[in-house]
């Protein structure tokens, strides 16, 4: 808990800790109705940088008189020789506010693809989410000011990105991406602007450090913060509060976005309890409505975002395509499906399995089998079913299809091959490869997706099979 005797006071009437102190009391207020019943506690985002010394400092003003437990997380990315100083100076400052102190390392790929500034800013997340986690912490918090958010918009709008991008930086995420679960963002200092807070830290006499790499302009963000925006300030004096305005006003129409995705995903659900979409619905909608409701279904599964480009073709061929044909799209872990008249998303399973699998049963409910991502169910039936006997004394043999393969799957229908049943059946060609066969001895008595073959049933009591996955 954090001792004020330890800090330098600010006058309450300056506009930053005032404005910190109602953007905090909000944050959590937010974050209790988020997690009712939670404990407020809360953790800093200190780099021992300027921003994040005068966002600890104002924190433990705040925490102090309310009994509110803070924690300081520092993390420690190797890429600097002073990094090891930097951990001690932390630490020691952290312990003058009274606050706990935990520092992580991570590990940075210089050669990532995603570029050095975006891999260590995912490590850092990555690992502060999880020492929140680890010490029981709702809401962390950093030092994300005004001008970090008109950077941030600017950097958006040069990579041509939507509202999402054009709405910056959120003062409050109950979760994000990186943290990971169980873990609110706040940003108590981003209505603030790097003016003030230079002119707080001075006036409290803090100590901070300065980050080398902060100077060094082959970094995108660098290069706008020390080259493009003086030059900006030079004919648009202000511009910072301009853009964070608009960041609001683009967050605004993202949320009217929001909303109307929520409805279109209510009205285009193919089933209440079911994850897919419904064509016919989906094509009484605009395109542009259409776009907005693939995006939001699309990170509610946590599929990568597709450009516009792509999602024009997803469009285009799920909704146009021709009703015989199966296109998919493959976002690296899910595939995008059209199936019958419904969108569906399936994970990529990689290659189902060549060999011959026996199974032995022994009269359980079902036998989960792992190399074909299901499970084999057998159920009791007064119909007729395959002797249970046999089945306790004769392995039950899971086998890929080989091609020639025929099955009779009613007493008055003849047998067909499997391509014709599964076409009738509307299965597509990437979804048969996962449904196995099962034969008794040599003879084929049920397929995954199709049925039983009603040549090798017994009347009387007997087990009938069912695949689920």
């Amino acid at each position: 808990m954090a001792n004020s005797r330890k800090s330098p006071s600010l006058n309450k009437d300056a506009s930053a800790p005032a404005a910190f102190e109602r953007a905090l009391g909000t944050l959590l207020a937010r974050v209790s109705v988020c997690a009712p019943g939670i404990q407020p506690s809360i953790a800093v985002a200190y780099s021992g940088g300027l921003d994040s010394s005068l966002l600890l400092h104002l924190v433990s003003q705040y925490a102090a008189p309310r009994g509110i437990p803070v924690r300081a997380f520092h993390i420690h990315h190797g890429l600097s020789p002073n990094a090891d100083v930097w951990v001690a100076h932390c630490q020691a400052e952290a312990a003058r506010c009274g606050f706990a102190f935990s520092a992580a390392r991570v590990a940075v790929d210089s050669n990532d693809k995603r570029g050095l500034e975006e891999a260590a800013r995912i490590a850092r997340y990555n690992a502060l989410g999880d020492l929140c986690r680890q010490f029981g912490v709702p809401l962390l918090l950093t030092a994300h000011h005004q001008d970090d958010q008109a950077e941030t918009v600017l950097l958006q709008l040069m990579r041509g990105a939507g509202l999402p991008g054009l709405s910056g930086m959120a003062a409050f995420q109950a979760r994000h991406d990186l943290l990971g679960a169980g873990v609110a963002l706040g940003r108590p200092l981003l209505a603030i602007s790097r003016s003030a807070l230079e002119h707080a830290v001075v006036q409290l006499g803090l100590r901070h450090i300065g980050d080398e790499s902060n100077a060094d302009i082959r970094f995108r963000r660098n290069a706008l913060r020390n080259q493009i925006s003086p030059v900006i300030e030079t004919h648009f004096p202000g511009f910072a509060p301009q853009v964070a305005r608009a960041a609001m006003h683009a967050q605004s129409a993202q949320t009217l976005l929001h909303d109307l995705a929520m409805i279109d995903l209510a009205q285009c659900r193919a089933d209440p309890q079911d994850a897919a979409l419904d064509l016919s619905r989906m094509r009484l909608l605009s395109a542009e409505r259409v776009d907005n409701l693939l995006r939001h279904w699309l990170y509610q599964h946590k599929v990568q975002m597709p450009s516009t480009a792509r999602l024009d073709e997803i469009r285009a061929q799920m909704l146009g395509g021709a009703s015989d044909m199966h296109p998919f799209f493959d976002f690296g872990t899910v595939t995008l499906h059209r199936i019958a008249n419904r969108l569906e998303l399936h994970p990529n399973l990689g290659t189902p399995p060549e060999e011959v699998l026996a199974l032995q049963w022994q009269g359980e409910s079902g036998i989960d089998v792992p190399q074909w991502h299901g499970r084999l169910v057998f159920d009791s039936t007064a119909g007729p079913g395959l002797d249970a006997g046999v089945l306790r004394s004769t392995p039950l043999m899971l086998a890929p299809r080989s091609g020639q393969e025929r099955l009779k799957i009613a007493v008055n229908r003849p047998s067909k091959s499997l391509k014709s049943l599964f076409q009738e059946s509307e299965i597509a060609s990437w979804q048969r490869q996962w449904l196995p066969l099962a034969y008794l001895k040599t003879e084929l008595v049920f397929v995954a997706g199709l049925g039983m073959d009603v040549r090798h049933l017994t009347p009387g009591i007997g087990i009938t099979l069912r695949w689920v996955r």
